[in-house]
């Protein structure tokens, strides 16, 4: 009976080690969310990935780019908001462009670790969808079973939208502007076997707490143009169909098209090579462009999209080049892209650069 007694106690004393706690410290939480620096206690390598991510880096104060179109934007319509706001800075409270401070909670934070997981469900709207988040503080959804409780905050793993990437499409779903006009969207159908969160945050080595050990986490720098394009390469697909003249075949084997934002620029570039001899060079450029009248705009006053020639979701496209190789010749084949388009980057001052996506080398 004795020893009974003591398995009990410690059993509880355990209990109340990983689980008791939890709502202690999550009262500790000042202001609606919790600082994302309070996540590296446990999760030192993902909030390392973040610190890297678009998501960190969503404000004006930390991405160049998208300062100088807020910029543009602000002056063109004399907008006394910051309407990016919604999704770059979805924390900040005070919105007015004359009160701005990167010291201010919502700039700081920016896309917080605390916000997207405790986004709850996604409303649709025509505009732009909204995310609704668990009032709840220290509550968090995840897709793990946790085999610890935190003594930190709590863990839900049976929200679905956490798992076949519905909770992205609060913001990556669409954007329309004042005129009615979709400047961005994004394909939503997510499956659990394939989705937003399967591509752009695939699982990687190392665990996800040092307090419990798993061996591997789900990718926190959210690979894309910005982080780690490479490890979303093996989406596209690159081989010869004819060989004279030249055909390469390009195949988009992601569920939307490649790329989405507007300001983004692809090339597909070739070289024929013969004895380690460059002998032509050929490009291919594919681009989105929206705009009004037919000549391209800035995006809120856009209207239609002028022309678009970007690889749409799971597309099969033959590229014809006039080149006719021989046996023995290779043929370098390099798919990359520009975050800006380089006409735009110059006239803005904006830095861009051509990053290699996927690069391969056929042999005749």
């Amino acid at each position: 009976m004795r020893s009974l007694m003591l398995l009990g106690f410690a059993v509880w004393a355990y209990a109340n080690i990983f689980a008791g706690s939890a709502t202690k410290h999550s009262m500790d939480i000042k202001g609606d969310y919790a600082k994302t620096h309070q996540c590296i206690r446990c999760h030192l390598d993902i909030y390392d990935e973040y610190k890297t991510s678009p998501h960190y880096n969503s404000t004006i104060y930390r991405d160049p780019v998208h300062k100088k179109i807020f910029e543009l934007h602000a002056k063109a319509s004399k907008a006394e908001e910051y309407v990016c706001a919604k999704c770059h800075t979805p924390t900040l409270k005070d919105k007015k462009i004359a009160s701005m401070d990167p010291k201010k909670f919502g700039y700081e934070q920016a896309i917080s670790c605390a916000y997207c997981h405790r986004i709850k469900s996604i409303e649709k709207h025509a505009k732009a969808n909204k995310n609704v988040i668990l009032p709840k503080k220290g509550v968090y959804y995840g897709t793990r079973h946790p085999e610890m409780r935190s003594e930190y905050h709590k863990i839900i793993n049976t929200n679905p939208i956490h798992k076949n990437g519905q909770t992205c499409m609060g913001c990556h779903s669409h954007k329309q502007n004042e005129l009615g006009f979709v400047v961005c969207q994004t394909e939503s159908n997510n499956s659990l076997k394939q989705n937003c969160i399967t591509c752009h945050m695939p699982q990687v080595e190392g665990s996800l707490s040092d307090r419990v050990e798993t061996p591997t986490h789900a990718f926190h720098g959210f690979a894309g143009v910005s982080v780690k394009p490479e490890l979303l390469a093996k989406y596209l697909h690159i081989d010869v169909i004819k060989k004279d003249p030249l055909q390469i075949r390009l195949i988009n084997d992601a569920p939307h098209a490649f790329l989405l934002h507007p300001l983004r620029v692809a090339k597909l570039i070739v070289k024929h090579k013969r004895g380690g001899k460059l002998i032509k060079e050929q490009e291919v450029t594919f681009v989105r462009i929206i705009g009004k009248d037919g000549k391209p705009t800035p995006p809120w006053i856009a209207t239609q999209v002028v022309k678009d020639t970007m690889l749409k979701a799971g597309e099969k496209r033959v590229v014809s080049f006039d080149m006719h190789p021989q046996k023995g010749d290779t043929i370098e084949v390099i798919f990359g892209f520009y975050k800006v388009n380089p006409n735009m980057a110059k006239k803005f001052g904006l830095p861009t650069k051509f990053i290699v996506f996927k690069k391969k080398e056929l042999h005749v």
